[in-house]
């Protein structure tokens, strides 16, 4: 019976009825033109601004290929996405979506990597809307006193000013939904004009040579360029979170989910080409990459920046950097790097916002599911959002954002997410493939195989231990994937329902998954700790609290082998 716990799953007529006419919870409305909004703002904040320069040091110049492969391995998953949006239009997004699928605990597992993914994400971002805003007002002639940006408390980096940023998206975000929506709108409508300015001033300083080599690392660099930056794509599952607020859920949901991945996409793989062409990896740097792009051009010409990168001392800054007014090449350019700080702020400010949004809504569903305490699921009625769940997130991402550092945390946060959309991809097959006649462990079986193949290919790929008379390893594996995938396809299908439908199931979601687990075979052990001990945390709450005050947990219904739907 403890086993069976685990596996308890809630079938999504449940789910369903749960919204339908209930007293105290979220209203729906958000239209189409609101949830795109959303997912852009959500994605086009620290993925454009600051994670071009650590996804480069990896890539290289072929960052835009890893954003590229990124996209790519998304549309899969949101297409995914779409079909249990509009299948199962409630708060939770992932979290929900599992749940229906897999069970309870793999649920669980599940909304724990989002907290990761939107409050952890929400605190890295908050830091990096600091630095842009203390270079912004530096290029002002002020100077911001060091202990706001730069606080030592026994040998830890703080960041106090990260904290006013969080506390002031969560005064907003306890507001309403629609004072939100305005205020994301605004902010996100900013941002994007900003962008537009960069790509056409910054199109015409793209040279060959800071283009070459385009890929030094080769397509393992690519690879893990493309692990780095992946949780830059997670606002399609924001707007995922925002199901239960949006009018007419079977139309709008798959077209703000795909709309907003296919915009963001676009901005971030032909910005990424922009802004490593302009200027060399060095002088890009990992916090403000954009505005040393045009800073660099302003000060330097392509072979000062060349003699300036090849004379740096540790002990130094880079000349290009740190030129005056007087000493410009480019007057348009230089002061063209002010405006991006400027406008940076917009795109980490609505970045940092819709995570704090999105995180409140998981919570909200894991209370109502019993698995956190019952506060979590309170709706305020003056507001109609979740009001305790959007505090205790801005307390909570306040603290992270006062001493967390982007870089390190980069490859954690983006190997959750990867693990997320990997579950949601199986979750389609699994609820595609759930009829008495079909045995209930061997399309889950089938899934881990699948899986262990493509991730040992990659492993093998991206680590060279199948050298020599091994190099056939990887295609044996990848032909077990393909066996795999036959078997997969020769399995009776459930009835499709009858909204939103993911084509050619099962191929799209294990073209997904097979994206997914490959991206996840390039991080190195030092990630994959990282993510374990952050999952075993959770598996400590889980069973310490929640597989006790579960709402299936009085009920004999497992649900285990029959139709979910």
């Amino acid at each position: 019976m403890f086993l069976k716990a685990l596996r308890r799953r809630k079938p999504i007529v449940d789910l369903l009825r749960e919204t339908q006419g209930q007293k105290g919870g979220l209203s729906r409305s958000l239209g189409v033109m609101d949830i795109i909004l959303y997912g852009v703002g959500s994605s086009v904040g620290a993925g454009i601004y600051s994670l071009i320069g650590v996804g480069a040091k990896e890539a290289g110049p072929a960052i835009s290929l890893s954003f590229l492969f990124c996209g790519l391995a998304c549309i899969f998953t949101s297409l995914s996405y779409s079909e249990f949006a509009a299948r199962v239009p409630v708060a939770g997004s992932a979290y929900t979506f599992v749940y229906a699928s897999f069970g309870e605990f793999a649920a669980w597992l599940v909304g724990w990597n989002l907290t990761l993914g939107y409050g952890v994400s929400a605190a890295v971002i908050a830091r990096s809307w600091a630095e842009y805003l203390s270079n912004f007002i530096s290029d002002s002639g002020q100077e911001v006193p060091s202990y706001f940006t730069k606080l030592d408390i026994e040998g830890v980096e703080c960041n106090p000013l990260s904290v006013v940023i969080i506390m002031a998206c969560t005064l907003v975000l306890c507001l309403g939904v629609k004072e939100s929506t305005k205020f994301n709108a605004a902010m996100t409508v900013l941002n994007l004009l900003v962008l537009t300015y960069v790509l056409f001033a910054g199109s015409p300083e793209v040279n060959e040579e800071s283009l070459e080599p385009f890929a030094p690392k080769g397509v393992k660099g690519v690879a893990k360029g493309a692990g780095l930056v992946f949780f830059a794509y997670l606002g399609f599952d924001m707007v995922a979170c925002l199901s239960e607020e949006v009018k007419d859920p079977q139309k709008n949901m798959p077209v703000g989910i795909i709309g907003s991945l296919l915009v963001s996409m676009s901005i971030y793989v032909s910005l990424s080409v922009v802004i490593v062409g302009m200027a060399p990896m060095e002088l890009l740097g990992s916090l403000t990459p954009i505005s040393n792009a045009f800073k660099a051009n302003g000060c330097c010409t392509i072979e000062e920046m060349a003699a300036d990168v090849a004379s740096y001392d540790d002990d130094a800054s880079y000349q290009c950097l740190s030129c005056k007014g007087d000493d410009v090449v480019s007057s348009a350019l230089w002061y063209g790097s002010k405006v991006i700080n400027f406008g940076a702020l917009f795109g980490l400010t609505t970045a940092c916002f819709t995570c704090q949004m999105g995180q409140p809504r998981i919570f909200y569903r894991m209370a109502k599911d019993g698995l956190l305490f019952s506060k979590f699921g309170e709706v305020s009625q003056s507001s109609m959002v979740p009001l305790f769940g959007t505090i205790m997130t801005g307390i909570m991402v306040s603290s992270l954002a006062f001493a967390v550092d982007l870089e390190s945390l980069a490859n954690m946060i983006s190997l959750g997410t990867l693990q997320v959309f990997t579950f949601v991809n199986a979750g389609v097959i699994i609820l595609r493939t759930s009829r008495p006649d079909v045995s209930a462990t061997k399309v889950p079986a089938l899934l881990v195989i699948f899986c262990a193949c493509i991730f040992l290919a990659s492993l093998s790929i991206s680590t060279s231990w199948v050298k020599g008379l091994l190099f056939f390893v990887p295609f044996l594996l990848v032909g077990g994937a393909v066996i795999c995938t036959a078997v997969l396809m020769s399995v009776p299908r459930a009835r499709p329902p009858n909204s939103f439908k993911c084509p050619f199931v099962p191929v799209v979601p294990l073209l997904g998954i097979a994206c997914n687990v490959y991206m996840m075979g390039s991080f190195d052990k030092t990630a994959w700790i990282d993510i374990g001990a952050w999952l075993g945390a959770g598996i400590l709450i889980y069973f310490g609290y929640g597989i006790w005050n579960s709402t299936l947990r009085d009920t004999n219904e497992f649900l285990l082998g029959r139709d979910v739907t």
